[in-house]
């Protein structure tokens, strides 16, 4: 199974992975051959591309993270503002990682609409736990590092759509407004008693840099609360590999290269350390760009050495270790563009 996007869609493909609407209903079911109507319809959904089964990649499989049930029922709790659910979730979410053995990070969505905002908060959440359970966290407190990540950006519901989705640079006071939601989500769960104190400090500080230039307090160091260190991570690697109205999506290794560069100044750089050894970059089943310019599908990939999966070149069918590969100088660039 591969991941393509929809302009290499053809009639007679074969759907590897059910594709859902905005509401969570199946629109195209696993399995199923495309059509140049079936096609038309997902590209005016606004579907960014989707899994196929192929000679290519038949030998790829895709373990998921979190079930697109789990997936679905984050989103509605998080939409309805349903704190009880999200909690829930978040439980759910740390049983379903923590049943995995290698892990192989996938955190594509296979959606007609965007819902960045509840995407995001799910991919935090699961990239937060990783790297908790990297760093050694035990399951209890997993699930309330799971819960902080969720609900790190329920304050964004007290600021305009308008302001967060705005294409153009924003004003001064737009800016302070945005800077205030991590106030705002720790307003809204903070007499909440099922909420532990962790997970309300994780939604309090996530904007704090241990060098004390973050926000809302400026905090430094040991101030601030591990869980927000952790989610800080997660959310600015989402965040900059995220396609969005105002910006391009950055390929996965510039995000690494952000979080290294920053280690020490906005990031704790054990955390950093553990974010990059355990949570591999380029997931199974995507195409990447290599630094030849030929594209490969990423078959397998290598723990302690992300950035170098086995992959495998579309042009011939070729497969490569990059971690074991005599040429230093291939490497992966980043994923084929979606759009």
């Amino acid at each position: 199974m591969r991941y393509i996007k929809m302009d290499q869609a053809e009639s007679g493909m074969v759907v590897g992975k059910s594709v859902y609407n905005e509401t969570g209903r199946v629109l195209v079911n696993y399995r199923v051959t495309l059509t140049d109507k079936l096609i038309s319809r997902m590209k005016e959904k606004g579907l960014n591309g989707l899994y196929i089964e192929d000679s290519l990649s038949e030998d790829i499989e895709i373990e998921e993270l979190i079930s697109d049930e789990l997936e679905i029922k984050a989103a509605q709790a998080l939409r309805k503002m349903d704190v009880d659910a999200a909690l829930d979730v978040a439980n759910e979410i740390t049983d379903e990682l923590s049943m995995d053995g290698e892990i192989s990070v996938n955190l594509v969505s296979l959606r007609t609409n965007s819902d960045y905002t509840y995407k995001h908060s799910v991919n935090v959440a699961i990239l937060s736990v990783l790297t908790g359970m990297g760093i050694g966290l035990k399951k209890p407190v997993l699930k309330e590092l799971a819960a902080a990540g969720l609900l790190h950006d329920v304050g964004k519901i007290n600021i305009p759509v308008e302001t967060l989705e705005k294409p153009g640079a924003l004003t001064e006071e737009e800016y302070e407004l945005i800077k205030r939601h991590s106030e705002f989500g720790y307003d809204k769960i903070k007499d909440n008693i099922s909420i532990s104190s962790k997970t309300k400090m994780g939604v309090y500080m996530h904007h704090e840099n241990i060098n004390g230039t973050g926000y809302p307090l400026g905090l430094q160091g040991d101030q601030i609360y591990m869980f927000a260190k952790i989610i800080h991570i997660a959310d600015v690697y989402d965040a900059i590999t995220s396609e969005r109205v105002y910006k391009k999506a950055q390929p996965p290794n510039e995000a690494i290269e952000f979080l290294m560069k920053n280690a020490g100044n906005m990031f704790q750089p054990e955390y950093v350390k553990a974010f990059i050894t355990y949570i591999p970059i380029y997931p199974k089943g995507r195409n990447v760009i290599l630094s030849d310019g030929r594209v490969a599908v990423v078959v397998e990939n290598r723990q302690h050495n992300t950035l170098y999966p086995v992959i495998r070149l579309l042009e011939d069918g070729t497969t490569i270790d990059l971690s074991e590969h005599e040429d230093p100088n291939l490497y992966i660039t980043g994923f084929e563009p979606l759009k």
